[in-house]
């Protein structure tokens, strides 16, 4: 399987290609469709609700015709431009702290779609011969999770940064939820465990 990070332009968010036997994955999908080209794209994955991870949704459906899977909160949000938070994305890059915010991005405010495929809690299925296993962390959003591939890959949408406290502050944030599930299920993965997160460059677990 080959993994490959593409930045979407938004607060250099991470969309994720995998890619086996010329089928394909997408993780958060960004509104660029190129690197689905030549590829037999099966199903989207998203991490969370926020704008920055769901904005090419409806052009990747439109594109290739896939469906949407994550947690039955993520479905229930990304329906509406305010608890996508699509609505207020201007002050949501002010009020981030990981990264410095120059000329604001150009979006689509009253931005909405839709999940074909949702799951609670946990849920594992097989895709070329690979395990890909799907958990909740909520903390940063309601809709949080974190997509394992293989027991040795884990994307972890803005949820596990290296060396950056995870936000909590945006509309939908729960501290509470951190420190009882999404905290300890961070904190569950084993040493070697590389991750992929939602902004930033791939790292591992030591």
């Amino acid at each position: 399987m080959e993994i490959k990070r593409y930045d979407s332009g938004i607060l250099s968010s991470n969309m994720y290609v995998l890619a086996d036997n010329d089928h394909a994955i997408i993780i958060d999908p960004s509104m660029d469709t190129l690197p689905g080209e030549n590829l037999n794209v099966e199903m989207m994955i998203i991490t969370h609700e926020h704008y920055d991870h769901i904005s090419g949704v409806n052009v990747w459906k439109e594109r290739f015709k896939v469906p949407l899977l994550c947690s039955e909160s993520c479905a229930n949000r990304i329906t509406d431009p305010k608890t996508n938070l699509a609505r207020y994305f201007d002050e949501i890059c002010e009020m981030q702290s990981w990264m410095q915010v120059g000329i604001l991005p150009s979006i689509d405010y009253s931005y909405k779609c839709k999940a074909e495929k949702i799951f609670r809690d946990k849920t594992e299925f097989e895709w070329m011969g690979h395990s890909i296993r799907l958990i909740e962390i909520p903390g940063h959003s309601p809709g949080s999770i974190g997509v394992y591939v293989d027991y040795t890959h884990f994307f972890s949408g803005d949820s596990f940064f290296k060396d950056i406290e995870i936000e909590l502050r945006f509309p939908g944030g729960s501290r509470k939820q951190w420190i009882e599930v999404g905290e300890p299920r961070i904190k569950a993965l084993p040493k070697g465990t590389i991750i992929w997160p939602g902004h930033f460059e791939a790292f591992r677990i030591f």
